[in-house]
């Protein structure tokens, strides 16, 4: 089966009947994912007895950071609007369901603004449908990208602009594809001689860096482009589901969510995950945390609660806040390194006073831990909540990749750093 064609419809549409999605920026709880896949078993890891306080790896040369107002992003119009063409199995699911679908679409605009504050909304008016539609193998809505240095970018789909939102038929996680990646996920060299989800399957995690340029996991293999940009594709299962999950991942009312970030680091990877310990709550609910804003109509955004939890003896960091519309992040490698040293080693530009961060209440932190525990609070009031993952940036046409990741107070930048 080969899918040559772009993955909408662009008949004629009404743009003036997309209402304006506007993110609330108030705080009514976490957004956690559904569940976790069947079939899972637990592997229980005993916790270490102690997490070194400070990294114990020099950070790279040239790593700095860029102090950037945070402008809380509103979601487009017509991000998550649902197709209404009857043809689409998508008419047929229940209210319950087209709501969990558009929230899905609406939690990923947000957090690939973040990664990609050039995203400029849906493509030619698109909605979200099945792809393809008499078979579908997951669902579809076609993002569009403003950076001009596309236009010189390859793309086999013939439209440079374009971003590829996309939710397998299983998960709850929507995630895109785009640049160098998606050009090859639009050549017919997947399963079959098929391209697009029917060759290569849905993403099942973001990009990464990977033998010195960047891949992407998807659910029959993974698709890898290297500096020069030349790639290929390697079939094959993703880490995650070849591994059991870790008996101790998560909180009660977090395990869901860092279930999800378990899989999402394996697939995008991170090697094996060793919990050092449980999961932590960091209670702010008698005096809320309070995280600047640019933007008139927000002024804060106030988090009355944050989970964290710390794997191979500190080296990976997973955290939640407790803010709508809002997944685990995930720290690791030098970025974590300069976060756990923000005190006594700050980045070169992170010469901004700390932020105020009251001191909360932490149920279940063990005295050994503390001084760790400690260093986590020194690294959220230098640079801020994480709103990403590591963020691999270039397009493989002879100039170097890099890695970003953004915080709320800024982007923490390696150059060259492959």
């Amino acid at each position: 089966m080969i899918i040559k064609s772009l993955p909408n419809r662009f008949g004629p549409v009404l743009l003036t009947a997309l209402l304006p999605l506007l993110l609330s920026a108030g705080c009514a709880g976490v957004n956690a994912s559904k569940g976790a896949s069947p079939g899972n078993e637990k592997l229980a890891v005993p916790p270490l007895e102690t997490i070194p306080a400070l990294p114990e790896r020099p950070l790279p040369a040239g790593m700095e950071f860029i102090p950037t107002p945070l402008s809380w992003p509103a979601i487009a119009p017509g991000v998550g609007m649902v197709t209404r063409e009857r043809a689409d199995p998508l008419t047929k699911l229940g209210e319950a369901e087209i709501n969990a679908l558009t929230e899905s679409f609406r939690t990923a605009y947000i957090e690939e603004r973040f990664r990609n504050p050039s995203l400029d909304g849906v493509l030619g008016g698109d909605f979200i449908h099945s792809w393809p539609t008499t078979a579908p193998l997951g669902r579809v809505q076609n993002w569009r990208d403003r950076d001009p240095s596309l236009a010189e970018t390859p793309n086999t789909w013939g439209i440079p602009s374009l971003i590829l939102a996309i939710r397998s038929m299983e998960g709850n996680r929507v995630f895109t594809v785009r640049g160098a990646i998606l050009n090859i996920y639009g050549k017919s060299a997947g399963r079959s001689g098929a391209n697009g989800i029917a060759g290569y399957g849905a993403p099942e995690g973001d990009e990464f860096r990977y033998k010195g340029g960047i891949a992407q996991r998807f659910e029959y293999g993974l698709i890898y482009v290297g500096p020069d940009g030349k790639g290929g594709f390697i079939p094959g299962a993703a880490p995650a589901a070849l591994e059991a999950l870790p008996e101790t991942l998560g909180g009660t009312s977090t395990e869901a969510d860092f279930r999800e970030a378990w899989k999402r680091g394996r697939n995008s990877g991170l090697p094996p995950l060793n919990a050092d310990g449980p999961a932590l709550r960091l209670d702010f609910t008698g005096t809320p945390w309070e995280i600047p804003v640019d933007t008139a109509a927000a002024g804060t955004i106030p988090i009355r609660a944050l989970y964290y939890q710390s794997f191979n003896r500190g080296s990976v960091l997973f955290l939640l806040a407790q803010v709508p519309d809002f997944h685990t992040r995930i720290i690791a490698g030098p970025f974590l390194d300069a976060f756990l040293s923000g005190r006594d080693h700050p980045l070169p530009g992170a010469d901004a006073p700390p932020l105020f961060i009251p001191q909360p209440g932490v149920p279940g932190l063990r005295p050994e831990d503390a001084p760790f525990h400690e260093a986590v609070l020194r690294g959220l009031a230098r640079y801020g909540l994480p709103l990403t993952d590591a963020v691999p940036s270039g397009e493989g046409n002879g100039s170097p990749f890099r890695e970003t990741q953004r915080f709320s107070q800024g982007w923490m930048r390696v150059p060259n750093s492959f």
